[in-house]
C-alpha cells in the first residue's frame, strides 16, 4: 500500500475485523457472503471500526468523562487524517479515509452520536430521534457508498434513509434493553424506570410509539431500497438482503402486537434462508435494472435533518 494512503491496516486485524462481523452482525455477516471479495472485505473492515467505537462508547467499566475524552480525540485524529495516528482505530478510518474516499465528516457525525450516547438519554422529540438515527447509521451509510465505490453523490440521501429504517427497527426492538442502560430514545413521556421494570401502565403507551416508528421505518425502508440502483451491479442484492432481513425484525415485531416488554423479536437463519430464497426474483431484478431506473429523492424523509452532511433537505 502506498505512502499516499496513510495509516495502514495491519494484517492481524483483518480476521479479527471477520470475528467482530460474525459475532455480533449475524444479518450484516449473511449479507456480505453476496459482495464482491474486495468490496467485502472493506465493508468488515467499516464494520469493525463502528463497532469499536460503538464499544469504546459504551465502556461500562470506564469514566464517562474518560469515555467522550477518547472518543474526541479519535475524532481528531481523523479530522486531520495525518499519515500517524496515535489510536488504532483512528488509523482504521483514516486508512479508509484515504483509500475508499470516504467523507470523514460522516465519520465525525458518527462519533457525535456516540458522545450523544455517553449522556443520560431521554429524547422528546421525533426530530431529536431522526437526527440521533442519522447520526448513528445514517452516517454508515454514507460511508457504504464509499466502500461500495459508489459514485454518484444523489445516492448518499437514499443510503441515509436505509441507515435511519435499520436504526429505528433497533431502537424499536431494544427498548427494554436501552432503558436497562439509562436510555429511552422513543419520544414518549415514560421515565426510564417505568420501562425497566415493563410495567404494565406504560405498556400500550410505549407499544402505540414502537408501532408509529416502525411504520416510518418502512417509508425509509422503501426510500433506501429504491436507491439501490446507485449501487454498482455486484454489490445490490447483498445491501437489499440486509434490508429486507432488518425489516423483517420490525415487523415481526409488529405482528406480535409490539409487545416490547416480552424479549427481542429475531430472525432466525432458517427464516434467513427462507427469506434469502423468497428475495431471489427481486434479487435478479436488481442486476439488471440500470441507471433510468432511479426515481428520485423524497425530501420530506429528510426534514428534521436540516445542516446534516449529505441530507437531502
Amino acid at each position: 500500500m502506498s505512502k499516499s494512503l496513510g495509516p495502514t491496516v495491519p494484517q492481524a486485524f483483518v480476521p479479527q475485523a471477520r470475528d467482530y462481523l460474525r459475532r455480533n452482525g449475524k444479518t450484516f455477516h449473511w449479507a456480505s457472503f453476496f459482495l464482491p471479495k474486495e468490496q467485502a472485505h472493506f465493508a468488515t473492515l467499516l464494520y469493525a471500526g463502528c463497532r469499536q467505537l460503538d464499544d469504546i462508547a459504551d465502556n461500562h467499566s470506564t469514566n464517562k468523562q474518560d469515555v467522550r475524552r477518547e472518543l474526541c480525540t479519535i475524532q481528531r485524529e481523523i479530522q486531520h487524517a495525518g499519515t500517524e495516528c496515535a489510536h488504532p482505530v483512528a488509523a482504521l478510518f483514516v486508512y479508509l479515509v484515504r483509500s475508499r474516499s470516504m467523507d470523514s465528516a460522516a465519520i465525525v457525525a458518527f462519533i457525535d452520536g456516540l458522545i450523544m450516547d455517553t449522556y443520560a438519554v431521554a429524547l422528546t422529540s421525533q426530530a431529536e430521534l431522526d437526527r440521533y438515527c442519522y447520526r448513528v447509521a445514517g452516517t454508515v451509510g454514507i460511508m457504504m457508498c464509499s466502500v461500495l465505490g459508489v459514485r454518484d453523490a444523489n445516492a448518499a440521501a437514499f443510503a441515509i434513509d436505509l441507515g435511519v429504517a435499520m436504526q429505528l427497527t433497533n431502537i424499536s426492538r431494544d427498548v427494554l434493553e436501552d432503558a436497562g442502560l439509562g436510555r429511552r430514545y422513543l419520544p414518549v413521556d415514560v421515565p426510564i424506570n417505568s420501562l425497566t421494570g415493563a410495567m404494565e401502565s406504560v405498556r400500550p403507551m410505549v407499544s402505540a410509539s414502537i408501532e408509529l416508528q416502525l411504520e416510518r421505518a418502512e417509508r425509509f425502508y422503501q426510500s433506501g431500497i429504491a436507491g439501490l440502483s446507485y449501487l454498482p451491479r455486484g454489490s445490490r442484492v447483498a445491501i437489499y438482503l440486509a434490508a429486507i432481513l432488518y425489516r423483517a425484525i420490525g415487523r415481526k415485531l409488529r405482528r406480535d402486537g409490539c409487545r416490547w416488554w416480552a424479549g427481542r423479536a429475531v430472525v432466525s437463519k432458517r427464516q434467513k434462508t427462507l427469506f434469502t430464497i423468497l428475495a431471489l426474483p427481486v434479487a435478479g431484478w436488481l442486476l439488471i435494472r440500470g441507471q433510468r431506473a432511479r426515481l428520485p429523492h423524497d425530501s420530506a424523509l429528510h426534514c428534521y435533518l436540516d445542516g446534516l452532511p449529505h441530507a437531502n433537505t
